[in-house]
């Protein structure tokens, strides 16, 4: 019975063995597997921290860039707003010097008109002298000036008739009277608005004003002897002194 007993442990001992052995490797196995996950977990969070800083690092890179962008595109819209505004402003600007232009040049149309008109009323000296100046404003010219050069022909040509009418001037000028033959005088102009004339012998006188054809003549040579002392006194040739001489009535007031 003692035997018995005895044989039975040593019969499971091998058994026991082997069940303990196949434990053992199978607890070592799933430790070595377990090691290796724990290593592929490390593996993984060190990637993944470096791919982190990495998308971390784009993430702030891209940021930037984002933030550059919008505020080159908010600068490029007040440009833009700006340019807008700029070019409008240049429009307005030419819209009123074209319509100052216009004006401008109507205004001298007007002008040259008037400052035409008065040529006829002009002692013929005083014309010729001015001649260059009428030319100069004549718009009909096959190449007309600049308007400013015919403004500025515009103001000497009113400057010269302002300057002769407030004076008193004496011009040799020739003309005929009623008979037709033409005479050289020594006209003693007031102004533009009458005028004495008289021939050297003193023999032929009388008086002009203008009117809307020219200066119109009317001979009175009892005058002659007033109006050779006023002309020697214009040239200092006689001392200075009263002279009797007729105001004639303009034509439009009789």
């Amino acid at each position: 019975m003692f035997r018995l007993k005895f044989f039975i442990p040593l019969v499971l001992f091998p058994t026991l063995l082997g069940f303990l052995g196949a434990q053992v490797k199978e607890t070592h196995q799933m430790i070595a597997e377990w090691v290796k996950t724990k290593q592929l977990i490390s593996e993984e969070k060190n990637n993944w921290k470096s791919e982190k800083s990495a998308l971390t690092d784009l993430e702030d890179a891209l940021g930037k860039e984002i933030t550059d962008l919008e505020e080159k595109l908010l600068q490029f819209e007040e440009e833009n707003i700006g340019a807008a505004k700029q070019r409008s402003d240049l429009s307005n600007r030419k819209e009123k010097a074209q319509n100052a232009s216009i004006l401008y040049y109507e205004g001298m149309q007007k002008i040259e008109k008037e400052v035409k008109n008065t040529e006829k009323l002009l002692p013929t000296p005083l014309r010729d002298r001015l001649s260059i100046f009428y030319e100069k404003i004549d718009s009909q010219l096959k190449n007309p000036l600049p308007l400013k050069k015919r403004l500025e022909a515009s103001v000497a040509l009113l400057q010269s008739i302002h300057l002769f009418h407030r004076s008193v001037h004496v011009e040799r000028q020739e003309f005929s009277l009623d008979d037709e033959k033409s005479r050289e005088f020594r006209v003693l102009y007031f102004g533009l608005g009458v005028a004495y004339f008289v021939n050297d012998s003193g023999t032929v006188a009388g008086w002009g004003n203008p009117e809307k054809n020219g200066w119109q003549w009317t001979r009175q040579d009892e005058l002659a002897k007033e109006i050779t002392t006023g002309v020697s006194m214009m040239e200092n040739r006689a001392l200075p002194r009263f002279i009797k001489l007729p105001l004639p009535v303009p034509a439009n007031i009789k």
